[in-house]
């Protein structure tokens, strides 16, 4: 008897969005901060819309849930892959619709990665999802959800394709935008079809945008001892690492403010030979005077557990295996 277990892949990781071929960029770059516009004023009865509009009308919206930081939740009572989440402060939502239909060896037929694009871009026309400015909207990663398969537990399956997945980043002024916010997700299933998606975009104010003055930013020395200060802190003071690139980016916090920084792609050694050299990007506030806390550790709050496996010796969690992006 085969067990099917369905493995998600990450779609977008900072490094997806900053490469280190891009190297320092020179001194008389300017940087701006922005203020993002405010939206409007959402309810659970919003979010609820959102629930018919892209998982289906019908559905039992007796069980949304709002935590105390508001923002409204859905889990089907009878299919826990249909799920609903909806910022209510932002707008942010993720929504994946039911994936019992790709459970067991169904092979889905899943659009190539041209095709993939289209529909992506064509659904968010159709639902004004669309940038504003589509410029600032950019392809950073094509991927995609497989299944593995153990038969009796023991001898290794087919993997099937279930889900190709399209990320798009943002780029302002010529520069990536990194961290949680600025970004957006779609997947997509058999024949195309729209499956889930990622949204995190929130328009800029034009009018406030603002350039940072000399005076106001840390020098890119002193951005580097800043990295090296935050690598010892979370990997301990006997792990090394030498940078492969760095530049200047803006960081999207889900906050008010889209503000400058210092990305520095870094790999990182351990003390402990067992575990292989990994890439971290490391983030600096470019500002002396930061306008809103980075929370960098509010990214992904698995990747604290990580580190301390990683101090331990242990190999860390694996989260699926990456699919080509061509």
């Amino acid at each position: 008897m085969k067990k099917l277990s369905l493995v998600l892949i990450v779609a977008l990781t900072l490094l997806a969005s900053y490469s280190c071929k891009r190297k320092t960029p020179p001194a008389k770059e300017n940087v701006f901060v922005y203020t993002f516009e405010a939206g409007p004023t959402r309810t659970t009865q919003d979010a609820g819309k959102l629930v018919d509009r892209f998982i289906g009308t019908g559905r039992d919206l007796s069980g949304l849930y709002k935590s105390d930081d508001n923002t409204v939740y859905y889990v089907s009572k009878d299919d826990v892959t249909e799920t609903f989440e909806n910022d209510l402060n932002t707008g942010n939502f993720t929504f994946n619709r039911s994936m019992r239909q790709y459970l067991g060896d169904n092979a889905p037929q899943l659009p190539g990665k041209d095709e993939a694009v289209r529909l992506a871009e064509e659904f968010l026309n159709k639902n004004g999802l669309m940038a504003r400015n589509r410029n600032e909207l950019t392809l950073v990663h094509f991927g995609g959800l497989r299944a593995s398969s153990v038969i009796d537990g023991k001898t290794a399956g087919p993997i099937i394709d279930k889900l190709v997945t399209v990320t798009y980043g943002r780029k302002i002024d010529d520069l990536p935008v990194v961290g949680p916010g600025s970004k957006v997700v779609v997947n997509l299933g058999n024949r195309g079809e729209v499956m889930g998606a990622i949204y995190r975009w929130r328009e800029l104010n034009g009018a406030s945008r603002r350039q940072v003055q000399p005076e106001e930013m840390i020098s890119q020395p002193e951005g580097e001892e800043a990295a090296k200060r935050q690598i010892m802190s979370e990997y301990g003071q006997e792990a090394s690492y030498r940078i492969l690139g760095s530049g200047k980016a803006y960081y999207d916090n889900n906050g008010k403010i889209l503000q400058p920084v210092y990305v520095f792609e870094t790999e990182i050694r351990l003390k402990d030979q067992k575990v292989a050299p990994f890439n971290y990007l490391c983030v600096i506030p470019l500002l002396k005077n930061s306008p809103e806390p980075l929370n960098l550790t509010a990214i992904d709050p698995r990747a604290k557990e990580s580190i301390k496996e990683l101090k331990r010796g242990e190999k860390p969690p694996q989260t699926g295996e990456r699919k080509p992006i061509d």
